[in-house]
C-alpha cells in the first residue's frame, strides 16, 4: 500500500464518484478504478458500494476513511517538517486568495503591510475558488486563506473577520412595483425569483443564506442559480426575470436612480457574512505573524470569538458593530463591478 492509494481512496470518497474524484486528481478514470480495487484487494474488504450514480461509503469504508486522513496529514506533517528543517533561514508564507472583487484592495493593503513588517518571510499567492481553500488547508498545502464566511465561529479552524460584508438588502428590476417601496418586507419576494449563487462558490454560505431567509419569514418559491461562466453580472436583474441579495458594498452602485437596477433594504435584521482570514490550528509562526498584523493593522475589523450574529426579532438593521476602521474600507470607492450573492 502507498500513499497514492490512500489519496485516491479520499478523492473518491469525499466526491462520492469516481469520475469527480478522478478530474480532481487529474488521472484517468479507469486508472483510479483499478487502484481503488487493488486497494479493496490488499486489504480484504469493500469500501464503496457500487451504485448506478456514484458510489457511497460501506462500514469498512467509513472506518478505513478516518485513519487514512490521518495518515496522510502525518505524512504532510513529516514533510513540512523536514523541509523546514532544511529551510531554518527562511520562511514561506502561502496564501490562497478567491473571488476578492470589492474587497480586494483590503488584502492587496494586508499583504503589503506585512511584507514592510516581515521582509523575511517570502510570500506566494495562489488565487482559488474558497472551496479548494478550504481543501488545500487541510492538505497543508497553503498556510492561510481569505474566504467568505457566514456562520461564526467555525470549528476546527482559526479565523479572523476582516470585514463586515452583512447583507442589508435586494437588488430589484427598476420596473418592479417593490421598487417604488423605500424599502421591503423580505416575504414580499415570496413569488419572485431568487437568484443566487452556486453552492460551490461559497462552501456554507448559500446553505447560511437559506436558513436565514427562512428565519425572516421568507421561503422563495422559485430560484435561479447564477451561471457559471458569469457569477458577478446582473443582467437577468436587469431583465426583469429575478432578484437578488446585496451587501453594503454590493449595494453602492444601485443607489441612485437607475432605469435598469435598483437597491433596496429589507426591514428585517442583515444576514450576517464577513470576509475572513482562515487557518488550521498549530499554524506556522508566518501566520501567526500575519494574524497579529491583521489585528493591529488599520484595514481590518476585529474577530473576537464572543461576537454573534444578529437573530430574527432583534431590531431592524441592527448587526454585530464593526470598529472604524473596517467602516472606513467599506467607504472608500469600489470597482464598479459588483458581486453579489
Amino acid at each position: 500500500m502507498e500513499l497514492r492509494h490512500l489519496r485516491y481512496f479520499v478523492a473518491v470518497a469525499e466526491e462520492l464518484g469516481f469520475a469527480r474524484a478522478a478530474r480532481r486528481l487529474n488521472v484517468a478514470q479507469p486508472a483510479l478504478s483499478k487502484q481503488i480495487h487493488d486497494l479493496e484487494t490488499e486489504l480484504g474488504v469493500a469500501l464503496f458500494e457500487r451504485l448506478p450514480r456514484g458510489v457511497r461509503l460501506t462500514c469498512a469504508g467509513e472506518a478505513f476513511l478516518a485513519e487514512a486522513r490521518n495518515t496522510l496529514d502525518g505524512a504532510v506533517r513529516a514533510i513540512a517538517s523536514a523541509r523546514s528543517a532544511s529551510q531554518s533561514h527562511a520562511s514561506t508564507l502561502h496564501f490562497a486568495h478567491g473571488e476578492l472583487s470589492l474587497y480586494a484592495r483590503t488584502i492587496e493593503g494586508l499583504l503589503a503591510t506585512f511584507r514592510a513588517a516581515h521582509p523575511e518571510v517570502q510570500v506566494r499567492v495562489s488565487s482559488q475558488t474558497d472551496g479548494e481553500t478550504y481543501r488545500a488547508l487541510r492538505e497543508r498545502t497553503v498556510d492561510v486563506g481569505s474566504v467568505f464566511v457566514a456562520r461564526w465561529p467555525m470549528p476546527g479552524f482559526g479565523v479572523h473577520r476582516l470585514i463586515d460584508c452583512a447583507t442589508t438588502g435586494v437588488l430589484l428590476p427598476g420596473s418592479h412595483p417593490l421598487a417604488a417601496k423605500p424599502a421591503v418586507r423580505l416575504a414580499e419576494l415570496q413569488t419572485l425569483t431568487w437568484l443566487h449563487s452556486a453552492s460551490q462558490r461559497w462552501p456554507g454560505v448559500l446553505e447560511a443564506f437559506e436558513e436565514a431567509l427562512q428565519d425572516r419569514g421568507l421561503v422563495p418559491q422559485r430560484r435561479r442559480e447564477r451561471p457559471k461562466d458569469a457569477p458577478s453580472h446582473n443582467l437577468l436583474i436587469a431583465a426583469g426575470e429575478t432578484w437578488a441579495l446585496a451587501s453594503e458594498a454590493i449595494a453602492a452602485p444601485y443607489r441612485t436612480s437607475s432605469p435598469a437596477i435598483v437597491y433596496r433594504p429589507f426591514v428585517e435584521p442583515p444576514i450576517p457574512c464577513w470576509l475572513a482570514l482562515v487557518w488550521l490550528p498549530e499554524a506556522s509562526a508566518a501566520v501567526q505573524q500575519l494574524i497579529d498584523v491583521a489585528r493591529r493593522d488599520g484595514a481590518v475589523g476585529d474577530a473576537d470569538a464572543t461576537a454573534r450574529p444578529a437573530r430574527t426579532g432583534e431590531a431592524p438593521g441592527r448587526r454585530p458593530s464593526a470598529p472604524p476602521t473596517t467602516r472606513a474600507i467599506a467607504a472608500r470607492p469600489r470597482s464598479p463591478t459588483a458581486r453579489t450573492r
